[in-house]
């Protein structure tokens, strides 16, 4: 499947096979609730998240899963400070210090975890900022 042109990541979605289009739209959703200045594209065959840079990535590869990849950028940058958020629900997996996921399998966990999750949305956004 193709890039859709700009604009139009609701279409991609609305496009997607996948068993989870609910937590897809609520993950979208609550990431730009918690930073409503981002732009939201489609980036890695999946909707992708950035102010100056990318910070946040949807992984849409399991049929049952919507993974959320957090990280600092397009590119690794090996000399980036140590990203350090709170994680009272222990939503991170992390992958290095400056890559984490998130990982959610039905609409009731994703809502359960909602205020937690755009916490640590806000708190990693805060830590990419010059």
């Amino acid at each position: 499947m193709s890039a859709p042109a700009e604009g139009s990541v609701d279409e991609f979605v609305a496009s997607l096979d996948h068993e989870l289009p609910d937590v897809v739209d609520l993950v979208r959703t609550s990431i730009k609730s918690a930073v409503p200045q981002i732009s939201e594209s489609i980036k890695w065959k999946a909707p992708n998240f950035a102010l100056s840079d990318d910070f946040a990535t949807l992984n849409l590869r399991r049929p049952d899963a919507v993974q959320v990849i957090l990280h600092t950028g397009g590119k690794p940058k090996p000399d980036h400070p140590k990203i350090d958020v709170d994680d009272p629900a222990s939503l991170l997996r992390w992958a290095d210090n400056n890559r984490a996921i998130v990982t959610f399998t039905s609409r009731s966990e994703a809502l359960a975890a909602q205020p937690a999750f755009v916490a640590i949305v806000r708190d990693w956004v805060s830590q990419l900022q010059p």
